[in-house]
């Protein structure tokens, strides 16, 4: 059954700031697509608009038209006579997702070693995302950790491949949300970007871009186990990178060899 965003219209209860007056339709849209993305509003939940204009202090006209955006972005769906809802996810499309992701950011990494690019910028998000799990703020860290894909994808110089991301990044928001909901500890969320960092450094200065591709797809799927299961899918359709000889030789002599943590998951990959 869907939720209803609340019960009451009691001000306590308020999850969107107040507004002032300006070009409200931009603003309204860009604060509501901002909280879906980040988990403030839960897939499945219902969208009211009056306790939304309520909360932003504004006409609903704005609302209805943040609404028609957001359903073209796919963020929400309106159901006539029924209302507006934020979309959820089935394994199907957290896969489908996911596997993208995977395409999109192995080519960043390899363009990253290449040009040899300094991963400074990555360190400074990590860094705030770090404190935000600190604080316990995980809308903030969702908004944070795609914030580090996106300057991951940035950092390649690619303006196809930064494009093709930011089509996509409002479903990778809301992907990063669910998965990042299914941490019990949220600093590990923060955490486990530093030795995919380190691994992308260490890529740049051998020139091996196949290792920097290792890890981005690993901490892609590092994950993935709880959220799955939720959905009832198979942490294993989310593809791993392509085995290399050499890969499996740096995995063997670091004790990472495939049937290790990431290979039990199931697909190709090899530490």
């Amino acid at each position: 059954m869907a939720k209803n965003s609340r019960t009451s219209t009691n001000h306590s209860t308020r999850r969107l700031e107040r507004l002032e007056q300006g070009s409200l339709s931009e603003r309204v849209y860009n604060v509501m697509r901002d909280s879906i993305i980040s988990g403030r509003f839960e897939p499945g939940e219902r969208l009211i608009e009056t306790e939304l204009a309520e909360d932003l202090g504004v006409s609903r006209a704005p609302i209805r038209e943040a609404f028609r955006k957001l359903a073209n972005e796919q963020l929400v769906v309106e159901r006539p006579r029924y209302g507006t809802y934020v979309r959820t996810f089935s394994a199907k499309d957290f896969v489908d997702i996911y596997n993208l992701l995977g395409a999109i950011e192995s080519l960043a990494v390899r363009l990253i070693v290449r040009n040899r690019v300094s991963l400074e910028p990555l360190k400074h998000i990590v860094e705030e995302m770090t404190r935000a799990a600190d604080e316990g703020d995980l809308p903030r860290v969702v908004e944070i950790e795609l914030r580090f894909h996106r300057e991951l994808c940035s950092l390649a110089d690619n303006q196809y491949l930064n494009n093709t991301f930011r089509m996509l990044s409002a479903m990778v928001g809301m992907a990063l949300s669910l998965d990042d909901a299914a941490y019990s500890n949220m600093s590990d969320i923060a955490s486990e970007h530093y030795p995919l960092m380190e691994a992308i450094e260490e890529a740049i200065e051998t020139g091996k871009e196949e290792r920097g591709v290792f890890a981005i797809c690993s901490h892609i799927r590092a994950s993935l186990g709880a959220v799955m299961a939720r959905l009832d899918g198979d942490p294993a359709d989310v593809l791993g990178p392509l085995v290399c000889s050499e890969a499996v030789g740096q995995s063997t002599k670091s004790g990472n060899a495939p049937g290790g943590a990431a290979a039990s998951q199931g697909g190709d990959d090899v530490d």
